[in-house]
């Protein structure tokens, strides 16, 4: 049985039984997939890792790299991923990964109610994301208005966090729960259309609420808005997630080719170091994850489309910028925001929504 990859990962909310035996019977343990990612160079075939580790499973950041090595066209990533799901449902956590678990389950919680959540009472919503509306609010509000004029219609905000922390842990069952309360509170505020702004969320999403009019902002801007592309060459960084839908890659290179002087896109899967809470277990690894991206840059400016990727670039002397910023031409950050700004900004953002 070949496991293979689909939009997210397994999304069942239970261990999806056979597929990772069927990734173990039929991998080869060729070693070619090791060569796209620190964690397999440094620990080992995915095969053996859960076969003989599985607790490593924890350090994989999700990105899909190895999968376009494989010559078998298995999917390493999924299965690895798969294992994290059923060491969670078993309890089966420990260590550095029980406490980033711990770690990741109280800032999804605590994002998830009040005071930090609003529901314009909008036919259509942005929903920026966790990482946006605490980093730079001015270009949520920037991006709604955006979208208004874009679409002829009013454009609320939807602050809430989706759980994709944990789901990039592998807690697909607390990520589907929680999808089914954002449902709810969509209903509630008479939200039919929603954008998104942080492809993690779209990859919840289109798991979990696959019959809800859902877009990421990028496929509904036109191309040949950019209101204050950088100077020189810049270098695309596309956030992991990006590679599970098709035309996304294609749709923010041609947002860009045009609006600078030279540019250079990513070209496979590269994570920065934030995914699957990596950075919180071993920090080393994950930098090794960051200076893999910042090397090919090659000094160039890096733009990417997502503010966790914009953070820990910056904290590495990167210069950096989100494509909305260039878009909106709102003032973007150049030092990384701390978390307790970040949760204060959240906070006002949500306020003063609510007072509109």
């Amino acid at each position: 049985m070949t496991v293979k990859k689909h939009d997210g990962f397994g999304g069942s909310g239970t261990p999806m039984s056979g597929t990772t035996d069927g990734f173990l019977e039929e991998c080869s343990s060729c070693g070619q997939c090791t060569s796209a990612c620190p964690f397999l160079d440094r620990y080992g075939n995915p095969d053996r890792i859960i076969a003989g580790q599985p607790e490593l499973a924890f350090l994989c950041t999700n990105c899909t790299g190895c999968d376009a090595l494989c010559p078998l066209s298995l999917s390493p990533s999924e299965a690895l991923f798969q294992t994290k799901e059923r060491l969670i449902a078993k309890d089966s956590v420990s260590g550095k990964a029980a406490s980033a678990l711990r770690s990741a389950r109280s800032f999804a919680e605590r994002g998830h109610k009040a005071p930090f959540i609003h529901y314009s009472k909008t036919g259509t919503v942005f929903w920026p994301g966790c990482s946006l509306a605490g980093t730079n609010p001015e270009t949520v509000r920037a991006t709604a208005s955006l979208l208004g004029k874009v679409l002829e219609t009013e454009v609320g905000l939807a602050l809430d966090c989706c759980f994709d922390p944990l789901y990039q842990m592998g807690d697909t069952r607390s990520t589907r729960e929680t999808s089914n309360r954002i449902r709810e509170r969509l209903k509630k505020a008479g939200i039919e259309r929603i954008i998104v702004g942080c492809m993690n969320c779209r990859k919840v999403f289109r798991e979990y609420l696959p019959d809800l009019d859902i877009q990421y902002v990028l496929e509904v801007l036109p191309d040949g808005i950019m209101d204050q592309p950088p100077a020189g060459k810049v270098y695309l960084h596309h956030p992991c997630p990006f590679y599970r839908l098709e035309g996304i890659t294609e749709k923010a290179e041609g947002m860009l080719q045009n609006a600078v002087e030279e540019m250079e896109a990513q070209r496979a899967p590269a994570c920065c170091g934030l995914g699957g809470n990596l950075a919180q277990q071993a920090p080393g690894l994950a930098d090794q994850f960051t200076e893999r991206v910042t090397m090919e840059a090659c000094g160039s400016t890096i733009i990417t489309s997502c503010m966790g990727c914009v953070n820990i670039f910056l904290k590495k002397g990167q210069e950096t910028y989100h494509i909305l910023d260039l878009i909106t031409g709102t003032k973007p950050k150049s030092k990384p925001v701390s978390s307790v700004i970040k949760w204060a900004n959240r906070l006002k953002l949500a306020q003063t929504s609510r007072s509109r």
